[in-house]
């Protein structure tokens, strides 16, 4: 591969967990005046099918992400990033010095719950919640595995923490890793986020902007989103039609309009039901070991866990 030592690149990542907070981090830390986050969220750069073609113009379009001059801290958040294994790998080709990492995770019972609905919400999960998790238990999350519509499941694998939080620590150590939680950083907002910016070596701020969750959505019609995303992925005539008439520049903005009118004509605006205390102690059960991993190897208590207190 070519030497891109001359190219910017980030000195900040989030990279997970999914389902646990990521995109309200990242909009809460470009408030700051000191760090500039990418302005699209997940690029997943680092862990794209392609990287091993990149050329310079790749790069210098993931570099034009970040548009806010003079900043000390540049970032980006891709949720595949804390267990794809190339992000480790191709992180410690490229750099001399590691980057910093601040790592949000929820309760894993909460997040593969959230997960699992999300999928099922927009058509890409029609299992039942046991059968679903069973059915790639031990399959680790895999960049290859992408289902067609361009999710990922590995529902189980995703949240263990421990697992995946000892590689990073073993890897870049615990100096370069900053640790918060989804439930910290909802009910002590503040200082949560100001923690990072501690870790950061940066000022606080004395107050926060609000911010709207990406919430889990259920849609009526949840195969008119997944198609509407297939249509848009995969390879077909009008996607090859669009590239004809349609400059590149504009085709994000028209992905991006397809999927919200998609979600606007079939969005029920209900939550997901509440788990079943069966279900709740069956996750308990199977995430016990590693959430104790987490804890010896962290040395955090994770107080707001209470099925693991």
């Amino acid at each position: 591969m070519k030497n891109f030592n001359h190219l910017k690149l980030p000195n900040l990542y989030i990279p997970g967990s999914g389902k646990s907070g990521t995109s309200t981090l990242h909009e809460l830390l470009n408030e700051h005046p000191d760090i500039c986050m990418s302005t699209r969220k997940e690029p997943h750069f680092w862990t794209d099918l392609n990287f091993k073609k990149y050329s310079d113009d790749d790069f210098k379009k993931y570099e034009s992400l970040f548009n806010k001059k003079d900043s000390i801290y540049y970032g980006e958040s891709s949720t595949g990033y804390f267990c794809f294994p190339e992000f480790i790998s191709r992180i410690k080709d490229f750099y001399t010095t590691p980057p910093k990492f601040i790592i949000i995770l929820r309760n894993p019972i909460d997040r593969i719950y959230s997960h699992y609905w999300w999928l099922k919400g927009i058509g890409s999960e029609n299992k039942g919640f046991r059968e679903a998790i069973l059915k790639d238990f031990d399959i680790e999350p895999d960049v290859n595995n992408k289902l067609t519509e361009g999710n990922y499941k590995s529902y189980y694998q995703f949240g263990l923490y421990g697992k995946w939080m000892t590689k990073f620590i073993n890897e870049f150590g615990s100096e370069n890793i900053h640790i918060i939680t989804t439930e910290d950083l909802k009910t002590n907002p503040l200082e949560t986020l100001n923690s990072c910016f501690t870790f950061l070596g940066v000022n606080s701020l004395e107050s926060l902007p609000e911010i709207k969750n990406n919430q889990t959505l259920i849609l009526k019609y949840p195969t008119v989103y997944k198609n509407t995303k297939k249509l848009i992925i995969k390879e077909n005539l009008i996607r090859n039609t669009i590239k004809i008439f349609i400059p590149k520049r504009y085709r994000q903005k028209l992905r991006r309009k397809l999927y919200e009118t998609a979600i606007d004509l079939t969005n029920t605006n209900k939550p997901y039901p509440k788990i079943s205390v069966e279900d709740r102690l069956w996750l308990k059960n199977l995430y016990e070991k590693d959430v104790k991993i987490l804890k010896e190897i962290t040395q955090l208590k994770y107080n707001h866990w209470k099925d693991f207190n």
